[in-house]
């Protein structure tokens, strides 16, 4: 069986995890004399910048606001009686604010600011002290601004499959589930090493309880389950019934900080079971400072996470390959310590440095996110959380960070966050072919320069060429080699002849005592004949040293050849790890030897995405004579985007396979270019703009002004619409009879501006009138209506509906869908059975902004019919009126009114019938002409009616 030993690099102190590739890894005490204390924020305030907020004065009328609001120039987002309301418009904020408080009508203005959440915890030792403290490296991957979004891991459990846990420790106390000791099941997963605590500590120690530390995952309930004995130590089988036994017990997120070399298929398959459970499997990708492939680490289905240190730069431990998925920072990462092994005089807080304290801040974060997006798998998971990453060492995915460095702000949705720095944007002596010149090696000769290895993976090289054979001796070395600084030098030299086969080798990668601070030489003793040899320098580990390295060449040695693999490319076009390709560049790459042309084609020569790592299409020929292959895209290549050269199949000219090459290189970084379209549509006092991006890899955002009138705003005038990475946005708050210009323009991540595009939307009018606004029940109605633009130009054949309400409803259903005449005008006839309110819409189109008219309202009055029978009577007689009302109002009363002294009295009333019928007897008290009528007082659907007159003669 395999061991299996946890992940972590030791600084200094009690506790000791052996490692297998026999570099040790220490557990330092957290110190208690440490104090918290908040740094001081030097921010600039940020507010709206074409608003302010203005409060009137209580005295001030209605109109006088709006007076006030039209001579601002300014559109107000509520209406102006509201407390406070906001002013928008052309003017800068503080030009508008100047404007509003001179008002007399204007109580309080102020500028609209912008105010941030923060979460940053109360943990004693999350403020940053004497350099140490967790705020340092939760910055790097945007914590704070995450837990914005959410402080949550809900139902998520996260199990951690490490050395156990201490249970009672008091910053943990409520964030644990029910463990596994898989080493004794009857036992409890008790911590006797420590290492299982810290990792756990990371994830979920309470955060915001006024003491210790915060964990990741702020709220998080973590499972430990106990796989490594009190050494650290542990088998396959364990570890994999470890992570069986996490995924049956409801595990969604497993962290393993541990690993080591050697595959094994029962390891494989137990992560392979716990991600088709459903669970995000996280695993430190080790520290063994070199390419050696780890595993679990580099199982396809896990993620992988190198170390950094809280600048983002890799580490000098953190192993490195391409397998590793995404890099997080793992130096001097403070957590919970177990109590029974922190010396006396210590609070249970301990330094964790390693991919072993890497791992479980991705972890945390992946259950943040499983969280926010609980029907994501494990590979969503992982590719969300990737895909966000910040780019780190050279552009694109790298063996050093993966994907990049991990933001935990962009993986729960927050908005983008600037790379961190690459290489420089060229290295001039990057390949054989522009290697440094150190001279023809006279007799007696020695020389002694320098370099910097200033970005991960970067090679060196340098060329003599003596005029006759020579014994030289090259030495490198770096500054002091300590264990007290993420990054040291390693030196490794290598020579090759004129051919570039090797002819020398020497390298320094670990010092033999940890606790001195010399520096780590290289020599190596070499002969070298008349004509070029070639000498390079690289890093034994993956990080990049500012501090330099010296180099010196001297007729010292005593000679010898050393042979080894070839180096397989004399030149590569453009250079390795440069910044500067023109977009129209053609990849080439020149062998160093004659190799065989028939395997040389695009299936062995590629150019690569520098980030999916996919290939882009191309044609790639080959030219026997000068050894090389030119890559020809089928497309121009993209700006500001990281591209890889890979060779990898070719074979030399005697049939032996030639060493595999990888380059990256990146695109120009242009000003971002016009969006290819951007289009609005108008509706009623709103649009709709859609866009399109033209291909670009730095894409910031879109920024949408407006402007009332037919010129087009600037970035700092009009109104902002929009600001962000959407590809469509509805403008709201659009003045209906007001012709609107658009214009858009491409941020990139740098905050650069493309141009302008503009699109626009003509102002449009539209009237609404009837033939009557009284007709009797059974009658008709005409509407007529015009829809103009605003200067009064017709539109033949624009689409207007005509809509119709009850008077006494809210909803408008369509009565007519119309085009406009030759005149712009239109018509409709309508026989309502009650009254009516109408009005016309014109929906606006890619060029019109849309309309609507006032309502206008149609009484419709029932017919009353009457009749008086008899119409003579004698004093003392009765006759009778009677009749009917249509539509029919069952139960409604009615009526009869008599005229006398110049007035109409309602003298009786009756209830209709349900056929709508009614009738009066009248018996007059005096001889004479006496008039009569009845009377329909109306209602919600009727105007009030009345019938004809009716005059009785009592004689």
């Amino acid at each position: 069986m395999r061991l299996v030993v946890p992940a972590a690099l030791v600084a200094t102190g009690a506790i000791v995890v052996t490692g297998s590739s026999g570099s040790a890894a220490e557990l330092r005490p957290y110190r208690p004399a440490f104090s918290a204390h908040h740094a001081p924020h030097d921010a600039k305030p940020e507010f709206e910048p074409n608003s302010v907020l203005v409060k009137f004065k209580n005295k001030a009328t209605a109109s006088a606001r709006r007076a006030a609001v039209a001579k601002l120039g300014a559109t107000a987002k509520q209406p102006v009686t509201s407390s406070i309301v906001r002013l928008s418009g052309s003017l800068s904020a503080p030009e508008l604010l100047k404007k509003a408080k001179a008002d007399p009508s204007v109580e309080l203005a102020s500028l609209n600011y912008k105010r941030h959440t923060t979460a940053v915890p109360n943990d004693t030792y999350y403020p940053v002290v004497n350099g140490v403290g967790q705020a340092s490296y939760l910055n790097t991957v945007r914590m704070p601004q995450a837990w914005d979004v959410s402080k949550s891991t809900g139902d998520q459990v996260i199990a951690v499959v490490d050395t156990g846990v201490d249970a009672g420790h008091p910053d943990l106390a409520g964030h644990l589930v029910a463990g596994y000791n898989v080493l004794a099941p009857a036992t409890a997963p008790n911590d006797d090493n420590g290492h299982g605590t810290m990792t756990l500590g990371i994830i979920a120690a309470s955060a915001n309880n006024g003491a210790g530390v915060a964990g990741v995952g702020w709220s998080a309930k973590a499972m430990p389950v106990k796989v490594l004995d009190a050494n650290g130590e542990g088998y396959d089988a364990d570890v994999a019934n470890g992570i069986t036994w996490a995924a049956d017990h409801g595990a969604t997120v497993i962290n393993l900080s541990l690993g080591g070399p050697g595959d094994d298929q029962v390891l494989h398959d137990a992560v392979k079971y716990a991600v088709a459970k459903g669970a995000v499997v996280v695993v430190a990708a080790g520290n063994d400072g070199s390419d050696a492939v780890q595993y679990p680490a580099s199982y396809p289905e896990a993620i992988a996470v190198a170390a950094t240190d809280a600048t983002g730069r890799l580490t000098d431990f953190s192993s490195f390959g391409d397998w590793v998925d995404i890099a997080a920072p793992g130096w001097d990462i403070v957590s919970t310590g177990a109590r029974s092994l922190t010396e006396p005089g210590y609070d249970p807080y301990w330094l964790c440095t390693g991919t072993s304290c890497s791992a479980p801040i991705v972890a945390g974060v992946a259950a943040l996110v499983k969280n926010k997006w609980p029907t994501l798998t494990p590979a969503q998971v992982a590719a969300r959380i990737e895909s966000v990453a910040r780019d780190a060492g050279p552009r694109g995915t790298d063996p050093y960070y993966g994907a990049g460095v991990l933001d935990a702000y962009a993986a729960l949705g927050g908005t983008w966050a600037a790379d961190f720095p690459g290489a420089p944007l060229s290295e001039a002596h990057d390949e054989p072919a522009r290697a440094r010149n150190l001279g023809d090696l006279p007799a007696g000769w020695s020389l002694s320069t320098g370099g910097t290895i200033s970005t991960e993976g970067q090679v060196d090289w340098y060329f003599v060429r003596p005029a006759e054979t020579r014994k030289i001796r090259i030495t490198v070395s770096g500054t002091d080699y300590t264990a007290d600084r993420p990054q040291n030098f390693a030196p490794v030299v290598t020579v090759y002849d004129k051919d570039l086969q090797r002819i020398g080798f020497a390298q320094n990668p670990y010092p033999t005592d940890w606790s001195t601070t010399a520096p780590l030489i290289a020599t190596v003793d070499v002969t070298v004949n008349p004509g070029v040899s070639y000498i390079a320098v690289r890093n034994y580990n993956g990080s990049r040293v500012d501090r330099g390295y010296n180099f010196s060449v001297s007729q010292l040695g005593a000679g010898g050849t050393t042979t080894g693999a070839a180096y397989p490319v004399r030149d590569v076009v453009p250079g390795d790890l440069s910044g500067n390709a023109a977009l129209a560049s053609k990849p080439a790459v020149t062998f160093a030897r004659p190799v065989d042309a028939t395997t040389v084609d695009g299936s062995t020569v590629k150019l690569l995405n520098g980030k999916t790592l996919a290939t882009i299409p191309a044609t790639v020929s080959y030219d026997a004579a000068t050894l090389k292959a030119t890559i020809t895209p089928a497309a121009q290549l993209v700006d500001n985007a990281p591209y890889k050269i890979s060779v990898a199949g070719v074979h030399e000219a005697d049939g032996s396979a030639l060493a595999p090459v990888l380059t990256v290189f990146s695109t120009i970084d242009w000003y971002p270019s016009q969006l290819k379209t951007f289009d609005a549509s108008g509706a009623y006092l709103a649009a709709t703009l859609n866009w399109t991006l033209p291909e670009m890899t730095d894409f910031g955002q879109v920024v949408v002004r407006v402007a009332a009138g037919t010129k087009a705003p600037a970035l700092d005038t009009g109104t902002l619409v929009y600001a962000g990475t959407a590809s469509s946005v509805k403008a709201t708050g659009l003045a209906q009879g007001t012709t609107y210009t658009f214009a858009a323009w491409i941020k990139d991540r740098d905050g650069r501006v493309g141009p302008a595009s503009v699109t626009q939307l003509l102002g449009m009018k539209s009237g609404i009138s009837t033939t009557s606004t009284l007709i009797s029940y059974g009658g008709s109605v005409t509407i007529k209506g015009s829809t103009l633009r605003i200067d009064n130009l017709v539109y033949a054949g624009l689409p207007v509906n005509v809509y119709v309400r009850p008077k006494n409803s809210s909803k408008f259903t369509l009565l007519a869908a119309l085009k406009t005449s030759s005149t712009g005008t239109l018509a409709v006839a309508h026989k309502p059975l009650v009254s009516s309110v109408y009005m016309l819409t014109f929906p606006g189109n890619a060029d019109l902004m849309g309309t609507r008219t006032a309502d206008i309202t149609v009484q419709v009055a029932p017919t009353i019919s009457a009749t008086l029978s008899p119409s003579s009577i004698r004093l003392g007689q009765a006759t009778a009126f009677s009749g009917y009302v249509a539509p029919a109002h069952a139960g409604q009363p009615v009526y009869l009114q008599q005229y006398g002294n110049k007035v109409w009295k309602s003298i009786a009333s009756v209830k209709l019938s349900t056929s709508g019928k009614y009738a009066f007897g009248i018996k007059p008290a005096v001889r004479g002409q006496i008039a009569y009528r009845v009377f329909f007082p109306g209602d919600a659907d009727h105007a009030p009616a009345y019938t004809v007159n009716k005059i009785v003669t009592i004689s």
